[in-house]
């Protein structure tokens, strides 16, 4: 991409007289001259720790006598020499905060809402959300595929790209820096979050994550990459322990930010809320300062998450700027260092490293629009041209995102055929996640019902919802909702405090179910079809009531269940039928037989007066969580679900689009679809065997139902092209090519049996301690390892076409000392259709004692063939998956001895197999 550079901020002030100043030129001398010493010094260990060593600057200020370094006089404005592009970066960082006082120092490390250096050129940091495209609240920006959608193309230039579209869209809405992306490793399918990450393999992870952040900084912004370190769940996210060895920190989970630093170099990284080994990561000097600014050699500066700091002591532990807010930042911080709480040396350090991304990165010399207007413009577009190339971007990705889990034969579907049965309650609705990385206002949207009533011409598409939305309370593990079309007109009254059943009601409102979750994927940032509610029920005790009249679809045995934290009592026709305990989390059951057609009146008394459920803001509390479900006979559909059994019983082929929906700061609890989804899926397959069921999920679900089912396509969140992208792979006008970036266990006893934990029953503790005690065998390494057979495993995914490998080839002996490594195979189309495979190389168990997975993803790409055609597909291997880290070196070794290699279409196809000996 060429860069289009404009001029911005404040006019370069230019000397009008040809003869030189010598009080001035001796004065820029002497700042080249100590710029020049401190850059050779200033990426030491110590320097990083904890400012410029003293010894260097005793050196520096002998050969210097006028430069300062602990207390900086101001410069003129007439005679700044950081303003040269054609100084290094590095050197221009040391020349500007050399210029600066302490004030201009805090001032300058203030997260989104300081005012920068104005009087010295400096932009404020202005960084805003953007894991899969530019959230915003008050425009319209491009909705990109989620995270685990990008790493589903298993393609670096698509993630360039994807990269492209945030970056772009940041500087032209005034923010420089962009939170994205997400890099947590899915180590639980269960984290609330894992659709903004980029899967389950440190090394699709890292190259993914790079790509991506060398898309975001080609727009003259900096990436700000999240989370640093282990922040792979989100229940007690704010206090939580991870208990992790040194192996596995370093070989799984610090390696993708190894590749990113090394490969993209981020501006900023944020570090997380949760502990490591006891201490806050965001205070964390062996992970900050020692792996993060040492080992890995990070140049950029370390931000904290949402107010993740802890105290002031963070900074000697390697955090450069603490916020949003301003309890460790702004003049906070300026009495910290004047009451010697802070060095000066340090603050300097941290100032030197945001001055060194807005040179290196380009915002200095081409501010964002609006850059230097206090406080920050707000609603400001993107341009209309900008928004039409980037729906295109999003389009393609989203088609190359979805992956085809089975195909019997039902895809793709005919041009001609009559009709289609559209189901879902979701299919006519913007699906994405909820939290800061979801995109509120997507520019180009198109539903998958509209996509597939424009692609399917002058066929028939009828529509049925089948089941009600989904919302933030459905990742509550327990019995499915009772739906609205049973349970009918739902009244909910919400009162402030414990135990308040009768006074002033806060919200009345009439409400689709009993089903509730509160937090920031229900009540801040939520993007499901199910409202939240307003402060102060957000975050605070409540007590609610609701009552509903239940009309039995058929004549049985029932079951009524409430699932909840809090105390909840449930009356039956006016009649207390049982009472569920505040805590722990759990569900309570009452039998009832009911007749068809019998209404009978409910009553739920609902309190949040479990022990801390409130406490630790938004970030630890589990807040209200109570629904009333049912377990019901197999016949006895609800209303809604039989609507849809009616519509797909008349049209050729069903399209079930079967979601969940999980966000920020709340894990789900269960891997099953939400509102009895599989009941929905299951009656439908019965009455009409053409259906396809469109997966649209954070990630993996359990499918009871597969084998009922000729197809099934999984588009994650797709975004905004979610229609025309899911319409084109359904007609075949794009050939589905993505690849699973996490395992899809069989079921939730397979996953917690392979070590991925249901991290939702977190919420009964207060400050959990978690061991990672799986170790290095995260994912597919633990599935391969015990020899488990999941539903899908990592790296599968179908065509429309076949493929077949044949012609292995690689380098027969690799050095020890420099282990690189190359494969090439043959690809040939067997099939009809033009069609992409990517490659996927494992390596076996290394020769050592040391106990290593049995597979071990060790490098990818991807080869487009026109039918009947062959190509070779050449594939260098990543040094690291030939080595391991060794505890007692303090380092990555590389043992000697024969290494297994497979190549083939996922981690279970490996379909050819040979060797390399390491010398």
């Amino acid at each position: 991409m060429e860069e289009n550079r404009s001029t911005g901020g404040p006019p370069r002030r230019r000397r009008t007289s040809n003869s030189p100043n010598p009080a001035k030129f001796l004065r820029r001398a002497m700042a080249l001259l100590a710029g020049t010493l401190l850059a050779i010094t200033s990426f030491l260990p110590a320097a990083s720790a904890a400012g410029f060593p003293a010894t260097v600057r005793a050196t520096v200020a002998a050969a210097v006598p006028a430069i300062n370094l602990d207390a900086p006089e101001p410069q003129q404005v007439e005679d700044q020499p950081w303003r040269d592009a054609s100084l290094s970066p590095e050197l221009r960082a040391l020349l500007v905060v050399n210029a600066m006082t302490l004030e201009q120092k805090v001032n300058y490390l203030v997260q989104s809402g300081g005012p920068g250096v104005p009087e010295l050129g400096l932009p404020a940091i202005r960084s805003k959300d953007g894991c899969c495209g530019l959230a915003l609240e008050d425009t319209v920006t491009t909705a990109l595929p989620v995270g685990v959608g990008l790493a589903s193309t298993f393609n670096n230039t698509y993630a360039r790209a994807y990269g492209a579209v945030g970056g772009e869209e940041a500087r032209a809405t005034g923010w420089n820096a962009l939170a994205g992306p997400t890099m947590d490793l899915v180590k639980t399918p269960y984290n609330g979050r894992m659709w903004e990450d980029l899967g389950e393999d440190p090394l699709l992870s890292g190259s993914i994550a790079a790509s991506q952040v060398q898309g975001e900084q080609g727009a003259d912004i900096s990436a700000l990459v999240k989370h640093y370190n282990l922040n792979n769940f989100e229940s007690r996210r704010g206090h939580v322990d991870v208990e992790v060895d040194e192996r596995t920190l370093q070989e799984t989970y610090t390696r993708p930010w190894e590749t990113v630093v090394r490969d993209a170099d981020p501006g900023a990284i944020m570090c997380s809320f949760n502990k490591v080994n006891t201490e806050f990561a965001c205070g964390n000097a062996p992970l900050l300062n020692g792996i993060l600014k040492t080992q890995l050699g990070f140049r950029g500066f370390v931000s904290s998450d949402f107010n993740a700091a802890h105290s002031f002591a963070d900074y000697a532990a390697g955090l450069d700027v603490a916020g949003p807010g301003l309890e460790f930042s702004g003049p906070a911080l300026l009495a910290a260092v004047q009451n010697g709480q802070v060095s000066e040396a340090r603050v300097t350090d941290a100032a030197r490293r945001v001055a060194l991304t807005m040179f290196a990165k380009g915002i200095f010399d081409n501010p964002p629009p609006g850059s230097f207007v206090n406080p920050q413009p707000t609603n400001v577009p993107v341009p209309t041209n900008q928004l039409d190339a980037h729906a295109v971007i999003a389009e393609d990705i989203a088609e190359d995102a979805a992956v085809l889990l089975k195909n019997d034969g039902a895809l793709p579907l005919a041009s001609t055929t009559p009709s289609v049965a559209v189901i879902g309650s979701d299919a006519d609705w913007y699906i994405d996640g909820g939290g800061s990385g979801a995109i509120p206002n997507p520019a180009r949207l198109t539903t998958i019902l509209d996509g597939i009533t424009a692609r399917a011409g002058d066929a028939d598409v009828e529509y049925a919802a089948g089941t009600d939305p989904v919302s933030l309370a459905d990742t509550l593990p327990g019995a499915p909702p009772i739906p609205s079309t049973v349970l009918t007109n739902v009244q909910a009254e919400y009162r402030s405090g414990i135990n308040n059943f009768t006074g002033d009601t806060v919200v009345a409102r009439s409400e689709r179910q009993i089903n509730l979750r509160t937090g920031i994927s229900a009540d801040t940032i939520n993007t499901s079809q199910v409202p939240g509610l307003p402060v102060p029920l957000v975050s605070a005790p409540m007590s609610v009531v609701w009552t509903g009249t239940l009309v039995a679809p058929a004549t049985g045995d029932y079951t009524l269940t409430m699932a909840h934290l809090g105390t909840a009592r449930l009356f039956v026709d006016n009649t207390l039928v049982t009472t569920g305990e505040p805590a722990p989390y759990n569900q309570t059951e009452s039998a009832i037989n009911l007749a068809a057609g019998q209404e009978v009146p409910i009553r739920v008394e609902y309190t949040t007066d479990a022990p801390n459920q409130f406490n630790g803001g938004l970030n630890d509390q589990p807040g209200a969580m109570m629904r009333l479900g049912w377990f019901a006979p197999e016949n006895a559909l609800s209303p809604s679900i039989q609507e849809a059994v009616d519509v797909a019983s008349r049209n050729s082929v069903a399209v079930v689009v079967a979601r969940d929906y999980t966000g920020e700061a709340a894990d789900r609890g269960t891997l099953t679809l939400p509102q009895d989804q599989d009941r929905l899926i299951r009656a439908v397959s019965a009455v009409n065997p053409n259906t396809i069921v469109v997966l649209a999920t954070s990630g993996p679900v359990t499918m009871p139902w597969l084998d009922a089912v000729p197809s099934v396509l999984e588009t994650w969140y797709p975004g905004q092209a979610q229609g025309t992208a899911v319409a084109s792979l359904l007609y075949g006008d794009a050939n589905p090519s993505g690849k699973l970036p996490v395992t899809f266990p069989v079921s939730e006893q397979q996953a917690t049996q392979a070590g991925q934990q249901n991290t939702f029953y977190l919420i009964n503790e207060v400050d959990p301690v978690v061991p990672y005690v799986e170790g290095v065998f995260v994912g597919y390494k633990s599935y391969t390892t015990q020899g488990l057979t999941p539903l899908f495993p990592f790296g599968h995914g179908l065509s429309y076409t076949r493929f077949q490998y044949g012609n292995l080839l690689s380098t027969p002996v690799v050095d020890a000392a420099d282990p690189a490594a190359e494969v090439s195979v043959q690809v040939t189309n067997l099939g009809t259709r033009e069609g992409q495979e990517t490659v996927q190389v494992y390596v076996g168990n290394l020769p050592t004692v040391i106990p290593t997975p049995a597979r071990q993803l060790a490098g990818y790409a991807s080869i487009t063939l026109p039918p009947g055609a062959a190509g070779t597909v050449n594939i260098d291997l990543d040094p690291r998956s030939l080595q391991y880290w060794d505890t007692a070196a303090n380092g990555w070794v590389t043992p000697t001895g024969q290494v297994p290699i497979y190549v083939g279409s996922s981690v279970n196809d490996t379909r050819l197999a040979g060797f390399i000996t390491v010398e």
